[in-house]
Parts: C-alpha cells; structure tokens; sequence
C-alpha cells in the first residue's frame, strides 16, 4: 500500500482500513446461527493490545491499556447518543 501512495496523498486512516479488513473478514467467514460465540472479539482485542504491547516496559503497557479503557469508553457514549438521536452506526470514519 505504501508503495501506492503519492507524496501529495494522506496517509490513510488506520482506524478505517482496520474496519474494512474485519468487514472483509466476516463477509468473506460469517458467523452462522449454529455457533454465534465462534469468534470471541475479547479474545481478538485482547490479544490485538497484548501484540502491540509487548515490547514495552509495565508502565507502558499499562498507559495504553488505560488511554484504550478511555477511548472505548468515550466513542461508546458518543455511539450510544447518536443511536438515540436517530443517527445509525458509527459516523467516525472518513
């Protein structure tokens, strides 16, 4: 992808590009009604955080983990008040 981009382009949304991939992922490996629980998203994110984590001291980790806990927070309250504004889904990406 980097290869791709031109000097005058912006770098791409990392957030975005993450959605699109999972979206892929689930088009392409659906969940079915026969095992709802197949994919455990606890697990993914977990072990997402832990991989990106890794490398660094306790005290690090332990930042990030806390600025994740923020931001879930923060973007679920803002999810949540749109749904009872009417607004469907997330309006956060570009």
């Amino acid at each position: 992808m980097a290869d791709e981009q031109t000097e005058d382009e912006e770098r791409p949304c990392l957030h975005c590009l993450i959605v699109d991939v999972v979206d892929s992922y689930f088009a392409e490996y659906p969940v079915s009604d026969d095992e709802p629980d197949a994919i455990d998203t606890d697990e993914v994110l977990a072990k997402t955080v832990a991989e990106l984590t890794c490398s660094q001291d306790a005290a690090a980790r332990q930042s990030v983990i806390e600025q994740l806990m923020r931001g879930i927070m923060e973007y679920d309250a803002e999810y949540r008040q749109q749904d009872e504004m009417g607004r469907p889904g997330s309006h956060a990406r570009h």
